[in-house]
């Protein structure tokens, strides 16, 4: 059996991502793995949307027989103020890479403009600010008084 080839099967091209410019990917063969890859410049998150269909429980809005949203009748403890129900949907496997030096190797076997387009300048930008991720903070064991204890 001969040995498959991946990679060089994607298009970087320029695109809006929430209220910020960036970049994505998208597949120029059948044969790429991947549906979709957005830079998400808040999260600094390269996205990998792959072609895996794969089934999931989602709460979704509980519509009237005219398609409106159904008040809920009592306040959620979610905040919406309106009913939910419990759905099975058919999503797209996706992958999250956090590291700069990852995404780029990615970027790198995958598109084939990689050379010729800058999508540095996004992950560098990205890199300078402040991630909307906040990693969550290890608090260490204390007294009666606050102090941290030790052994």
């Amino acid at each position: 059996m001969a040995k498959k080839e991946i990679g060089q099967n994607m298009l970087l091209v320029t695109s809006y991502w929430g209220n910020a410019d960036t970049f994505k990917m998208i597949p120029l063969t059948e044969d790429c793995p991947y549906a979709e890859v957005i830079y998400d410049p808040a999260t600094t998150l390269l996205v990998v949307i792959s072609k895996i269909v794969k089934e999931n429980f989602q709460m979704v809005p509980t519509l009237d027989k005219d398609g409106n949203l159904v008040k809920a009748k009592s306040p959620k403890t979610n905040g919406k103020p309106f009913a939910e129900q419990r759905s099975r949907l058919n999503t797209l496997q996706e992958y999250y890479l956090p590291n700069a030096e990852e995404q780029r190797n990615f970027i790198k076997m995958f598109a084939t403009n990689s050379e010729s387009y800058d999508y540095e300048k996004f992950i560098e930008a990205g890199n300078k600010s402040e991630p909307s991720i906040h990693k969550v903070e290890k608090l260490s064991l204390v007294d009666e008084n606050g102090m941290p204890l030790v052994k």
